[in-house]
């Protein structure tokens, strides 16, 4: 990774759009983003964080918990925002754990109706969802035209 991005090479690296990564330095999701010549750099840190905000968002953590562990890591490294910062994360820890054992329930009683289903009808293949239609492949080079907004 470069030592430092513009924000559009930064928005490229994480998916984000350029309008996001200012949007969540304004409301305080990452740091603000030191500038050079009036142009936001982006710096390893900086990637590391969005990164990290990126992984909280993608497990499904609420933006105002994501705002309130950047809010208790700015304190600093003190005993209090340390053990703040770790309940916080255990919180969600816990609250995915029991989205898995949902999860893991649900995959269990499929089977078990997919293993019935089977039994009834052993011939006869389950027919699979229709292929999404193909389409051609982008250049290889060629940038994404999607974008990822967490």
């Amino acid at each position: 990774m470069p030592h430092s991005m513009t924000i559009a090479e930064a928005a490229l690296a994480t998916g984000l759009t350029t309008h996001t990564l200012r949007y969540y330095e304004q409301i305080g999701l990452i740091d603000p983003v030191p500038r050079r010549g009036g142009q936001r750099v982006y710096g390893e840190a900086e990637m590391r964080l969005i990164d990290f905000v990126l992984r909280l968002r993608g497990t499904g953590m609420s933006m105002r918990d994501i705002q309130e562990y950047v809010r208790l890591r700015r304190l600093g490294e003190t005993p209090e925002s340390i053990r703040l910062r770790g309940d916080l994360l255990a919180r969600h820890a816990a609250y995915l754990r029991g989205q898995l054992t949902e999860l893991t329930e649900t995959i269990v009683r499929l089977d078990e109706k997919i293993a019935l289903y089977r039994s009834i009808y052993p011939d006869e293949p389950i027919p699979l969802p229709a292929e999404p239609p193909v389409t051609p492949a982008a250049p290889a080079n060629a940038p994404s035209k999607r974008r990822r907004h967490a």
